[in-house]
């Protein structure tokens, strides 16, 4: 894809950095798309919510504590930005992710040993001390290698990374969630057939597989050109934080749009382990044997939406897809409360799609951004996040008192809020905050 020489100037001088060479511009993008795709193959685990949820419930654990292991991941969030403070400079960009590659791995490693050695009563503890460093590292490594396509190449290269990375990413996503299927049932869809793996081993391959994934994805690193260092990046400015922090809460555009990213988030994301624990209801299964099914629907729909919602984005205003995948949501929700059996595990690849939210609520808050405050407002964007994590434990809570359909109702009140929240107030095009 091209762009105008002029173009590629404005983008320089707003991101702070000198142009990188084409070939350059081609292996940061390599990188990314290479390790966002790692990243989604191994998502039955990196992905915090239903293979823990499902894993908790069959050794007996309350739909509350099922659920606790994605309220620690959500708790993990500030974490990654105070690492940003402290180690801003480009110059970190490498280590940090190679070691966050390698946290990744050996708590998937910990973990698989865990399954095999340690007592029931541990499962527990270390299923939750394991979200926990995924919520830290996950959230380090994403604002890596952001950064490394946001400063590292042209807006019309990052617009081609961005588009095959979260087009054909979800497919590794669907290949391993077909792969966890196989592992955990034997059968997939009726169509392949093979010796279930017994437990507890099941569980050390889908955790111990992390391990080797995540040294692949810390080789492919090195690959990386790293982008030149900004002439005000060496220092952290208290008076640039605080009006960056002021800007971001005070802007009221920004603050709509986050209240639609909270809103959606927490009616339509948070909700998913409660929806695979109602495959016990819907099928008369355990929620265990259909995870690998329901996260290759998640992410087969994902992919398919994916182009869909790109193609929005191009073709009309930022708003438009942003609110599309909240109507996705409530989509799934309602398939989940009317259709009976195994039809029902559509709803996963329906909410799947919604979770999509994240990039485009995203997409518009960047777009109200002034420039050099793109980067602090991602990473507060992230971090706000924290807000909603308690809504597992909320839906648990209400599930465990009135059954998990009542908690499927609570979360479309949400997402109805957050439609006529997005719709009444937020313009079509997003409007940049004056500096």
């Amino acid at each position: 894809m091209d762009e105008s020489p002029d173009q590629s100037e404005t983008d320089a001088v707003n991101a702070g950095w000198d142009q990188l060479p084409e070939f350059a511009q081609r292996r940061n993008s390599l990188v990314f798309i290479l390790n966002t795709s790692i990243g989604y193959f191994v998502a039955p685990v990196f992905y915090v919510g239903v293979l823990h949820a499902a894993i908790l419930s069959s050794v007996g654990f309350s739909d509350t504590i099922s659920n606790l292991p994605e309220s620690v991941y959500m708790w993990m969030l500030p974490f990654p930005v105070l690492i940003a403070w402290l180690w801003p400079s480009t110059h970190h960009l490498r280590p940090m992710l190679v070691v966050n590659y390698g946290f990744k791995g050996l708590a998937g490693v910990i973990a698989a040993a865990l399954f095999l050695w340690a007592p029931p009563s541990w499962l527990a503890g270390g299923i939750v001390a394991h979200a926990a460093v995924i919520g830290i590292t996950n959230g380090v490594t994403n604002m890596c290698l952001w950064e490394l396509i946001g400063r590292g190449m042209t807006s019309a290269r990052r617009g081609w990374t961005l588009g095959i990375a979260f087009g054909v990413g979800p497919v590794f996503a669907v290949l391993g969630s077909c792969a966890s299927q196989l592992i955990l049932n034997g059968n997939f869809l009726e169509l392949i057939h093979l010796q279930p793996v017994p437990k507890p081993w099941c569980y050390v391959v889908l955790f111990g597989v992390t391990g080797p994934a995540m040294g692949m994805a810390a080789a492919c690193v090195f690959l990386a050109h790293l982008p030149r260092t900004g002439p005000i990046e060496s220092s952290v400015s208290l008076d640039g934080m605080t009006q960056g922090l002021r800007q971001y809460f005070t802007y009221r555009l920004i603050v709509i749009a986050v209240c639609g990213f909270l809103l959606t988030s927490a009616g339509g994301n948070m909700i998913l382990n409660n929806l695979a624990l109602f495959v016990r209801d819907a099928t008369g299964e355990s929620p265990d044997e259909y995870t690998g099914l329901q996260l290759a629907l998640r992410f087969g729909c994902k992919s398919l939406f994916g182009f869909v919602l790109g193609w929005m984005l191009a073709r009309y205003q930022a708003k438009t897809p942003a609110l599309a995948t909240t109507l996705i949501c409530i989509a799934g929700l309602i398939w989940a409360l009317a259709m009976p059996g195994k039809w029902y595990l559509f709803s996963f690849g329906l909410l799947g799609a919604g979770e999509l939210f994240y990039v485009y609520y995203l997409n518009y808050i960047v777009g109200c951004s002034a420039p050099e405050r793109i980067r602090e407002n991602t990473a507060y964007t992230n971090v706000i996040m924290i807000l909603v994590s308690f809504m597992p434990l909320v839906y648990g809570g209400i599930s465990d008192n009135f059954g998990l359909r009542a908690s499927f109702f609570v979360a479309l009140g949400i997402l109805a809020v957050a439609t006529l929240v997005v719709w009444v107030l937020l313009p079509w095009r997003p409007v940049p905050a004056t500096p």
